[in-house]
């Protein structure tokens, strides 16, 4: 096909694409500028602009960010952080995850006529929590929701070496998809019948997997430092839980497992590809810490790729035996998926959108600005998150020599941790003031 024709059949995928990305780029502007960003976007920021002289941020105690998280596709970041500072993390993940379109264009397209593809990867596009994905804090599992339906589409059209690919990038976000890709791999050989070089290329994923978590927690991690714990399996310690209500626990798996599957109409339960659901779900179900089971939160990224690729080769498969239920319950999807993000919405927009971004926002982000370049300034999740290009930022009030902070401002962390250290610390008279602009206090620690 001529290059200007297929460039024209794509062109409602580009359009939506595009739609997609400006849309979550507005939302996450907008949660920026009215300073609802937490600390994982200062932690991101620190890391990526340090690349080639620390690649560390200080919330991480200053160690090497690959020694918290195998993620060294993040280098990726680093030209949307020199163009627009830490905001630029939140449209690089905008982009990434509006990108999603397009491998599920081309699942959808093996199955179905365009009209039907389409119409079934715009359902697709509004999914709640492909959306909450995109405008939440930035993540290195930023680049999973892309890179997992890659690989399903990928492995369905048998494009072996763009399988492999997409396999070795996942490998290069974070450490717990070492695990799943070696399940998933083991998962498309097992189901591969009779095709071997399907099965092949199953084995071979789970091997890469198992070959790149030998190298990292054999070769990189003593190679950068022997001494530094590796603290991730704290999220799997249940020791001491034993008073936790069963049933509630019970009850907020299901409630996770319904947000995740309702709004697809339960489509990838009847897809091969729902099978590589299966290594994700029994992670975030296995982690105690309850952030892990919050639809919004950057885990059920693991998820995202996986459950719209299976939501699309579902949709299709079942449209070659009955239709009319296909198109059914497409059209359930998006009325679940629509229901969901205005009564239910995992982006929590009743607490990061509350508001238009004001005069007060301005007079925050311009009293951020005129602190000394690589000030050693503290301040609370939401302000660090502003200040990721200050290398000597930080949260938490430890002696830093600036510290700023906004009366006006309401945040659990600040009520139990910040405004407590701040009003002990001027009762001592180990900061003065040295500017208070409508609920804007800048302290500068006092002369010893």
């Amino acid at each position: 096909m001529p290059l200007g024709a297929r460039v024209l059949r794509l062109a409602p995928v580009y359009a939506l694409f595009l739609a997609l990305a400006v849309a979550l780029c507005a939302i996450a502007h907008w949660r920026y500028a009215v300073f609802r960003n937490g600390v994982d976007l200062g932690i991101f920021t620190q890391v990526v602009a340090g690349l080639g002289h620390g690649f560390s941020s200080t919330a991480e105690a200053g160690v090497d960010h690959l020694l918290v998280h195998w993620s060294p596709i993040l280098v990726t970041a680093w030209p949307f952080v020199h163009a627009f500072g830490p905001i630029g993390l939140e449209y690089f993940q905008v982009i990434l995850v509006a990108a999603v379109v397009f491998p599920l264009w081309g699942l959808a397209r093996a199955g179905l006529s365009p009209v039907a593809a389409f119409a079934l990867v715009c359902v697709a596009a509004i999914y709640p929590i492909l959306w909450a994905n995109g405008v939440g804090d930035f993540h290195e599992m930023a680049f999973v929701p892309l890179l997992s339906a890659t690989l399903v589409y990928a492995l369905d059209r048998r494009r072996w070496t763009a399988s492999i690919v997409a396999a070795l990038l996942l490998a290069c976000t974070k450490e717990d998809q070492f695990v799943i890709l070696a399940a998933n791999g083991l998962l498309f050989a097992a189901t591969a019948r009779g095709d071997v070089r399907a099965k092949r290329v199953g084995l071979i994923v789970a091997g890469l997997a198992v070959v790149i978590a030998a190298a990292y927690f054999g070769f990189v991690r003593p190679l950068l430092n022997p001494h530094v714990p590796y603290a991730s399996l704290r999220f799997f310690d249940w020791t001491g839980s034993g008073a936790q209500n069963i049933g509630a626990t019970l009850f907020a798996r299901a409630q996770y497992l319904l947000m995740v599957l309702a709004p697809l109409a339960f489509l990838p339960c009847i897809s091969r590809y729902g099978l590589f659901l299966l290594p994700g779900v029994v992670e975030i179900f296995a982690a105690r810490q309850p952030v892990a089971l919050v639809p919004g939160a950057h885990y059920s990224a693991l998820l995202t790729g996986y459950a719209l690729a299976g939501f699309v080769d579902g949709a299709a498969r079942l449209n070659a035996h009955r239709p009319r239920l296909a198109k059914g319950l497409t059209a359930a999807a998006a009325a679940a998926a629509i229901w969901v993000a205005i009564f239910a919405s995992p982006m929590e927009y009743w607490y990061y959108l509350y508001r238009l971004p004001s005069a007060h926002d301005a007079l925050l982000d311009a009293t951020l600005r005129r602190l000394p370049q690589a000030a050693d300034v503290g301040s609370e999740d939401e302000i660090f998150a502003h200040l990721g290009l200050d290398p000597n930022a930080s949260i938490d009030m430890r002696g830093q020599r600036w510290f700023v902070y906004d009366r006006t401002h309401y945040s659990g962390r600040w009520r139990e941790v910040d405004a407590r250290a701040v009003r002990r610390a001027l009762a001592r008279r180990a900061y003065v003031v040295r500017s208070d602009r409508d609920g804007i206090v800048v302290l500068e620690r006092s002369p010893q």
